[in-house]
């Protein structure tokens, strides 16, 4: 990681489809431009269903988060990872129409959301968000954050 200190906590509100309030601040070690893993709290202390005993756990990145806002004892993250998409001409799957194919590529920046895929893979609740209330998070440092695979929605 970098030279930041560690930071976990858990997420104490949903704000929109891109941001979150951490409950960690700057009393905790929080500066702005921090990044943070929200993780997915069924992957940690998993028990063995034949002995009853923890078998440890995983961490299984849901989203990555950069700190916008830092006051004394809160976060406002938000969701930054975008990618570009060709929505225009020149489409090289087996649908491409002879339009498409005359047509000069058109790209948009997609951003990354909260809200679920629906082609993510479960056990994740049918609710809309893949972040709830009290999920624990993580600081990460900017190279992770960028490169962890999530299962949201980029629109």
């Amino acid at each position: 990681m970098s030279d930041e200190p560690e930071v976990t906590g858990k997420v104490a509100e949903i704000i929109s489809d891109r941001e979150v309030i951490l409950n960690r601040g700057l009393k905790d070690g929080v500066r702005k431009g921090m990044y943070f893993s929200i993780l997915d709290p069924a992957s940690i202390g998993i028990i063995d269903p034949d002995t009853g005993e923890e078998l440890g756990g995983i961490k299984r990145v849901k989203i990555s988060m950069v700190a916008v806002q830092v006051a004394d004892r809160i976060t406002l993250a938000s969701t930054f990872r975008t990618r570009s998409v060709n929505v225009g001409g020149n489409a090289r799957t087996g649908l491409e129409t002879i339009a498409g194919m005359m047509s000069a590529p058109k790209y948009v920046e997609q951003v990354e959301r909260l809200r679920l895929d629906a082609t993510a893979s479960r056990p994740l609740g049918e609710s809309e968000s893949i972040v709830a209330k009290g999920d624990p998070f993580e600081s990460t440092d900017q190279a992770s954050a960028e490169s962890s695979p999530s299962v949201t929605v980029w629109e």
